[in-house]
């Protein structure tokens, strides 16, 4: 009995997976199309990275293009801020030149009217020693010295 089972067994174990394909074959369709050849796969793919390629090129063209026309607007823009701030400069540093001059004169004036002043009151105090000196040394030789 024990060998009967086992063959059964062994028979079942067999048996069930070609079943199984047997009626795996019979309810799924083969695939029909054709395998694409490796060859055939590559120049696929190539012609796709060409296509892709110049779709890339031809992007990159026209952001280059809009690129250069934005930065050629703003370096314009900014040439002719520039020129205009340099202008200002200029014309503000004129400005300032003119009132320095005009500040430089006006104290060279007032220090030259200054001098002026104190070299005459320093003649009249040279003056002044001069002829307490004169009269100190002619009243000495005029007048003799009183006697003690």
């Amino acid at each position: 009995m024990n060998r009967m089972k086992l063959i059964a067994l062994a028979v079942a174990l067999i048996a069930a997976p070609a079943v199984g394909h047997a009626q795996q074959r019979d309810t799924v369709k083969r695939d029909t199309v054709k395998k694409e050849s490796t060859a055939e796969k590559v120049g696929r793919q190539t012609g796709t990275s060409v296509d892709k390629a110049a779709k890339t090129t031809e992007h990159n063209v026209k952001a280059a293009g809009s690129a250069t026309k934005t930065n050629a607007s703003h370096a314009a823009s900014a040439t002719k801020t520039n020129a205009s701030h340099a202008t200002s400069a200029t014309k503000t540093n004129a400005s300032h030149a003119t009132s320095a001059t005009k500040t430089n004169a006006s104290h060279a004036a007032s220090a030259t009217k200054t001098n002026a002043n104190n070299a005459a009151k320093a003649t009249k105090t040279n003056f002044n020693h001069l002829k307490k000196d004169i009269k100190k040394a002619t009243a000495d030789t005029i007048k003799p010295a009183p006697k003690p």
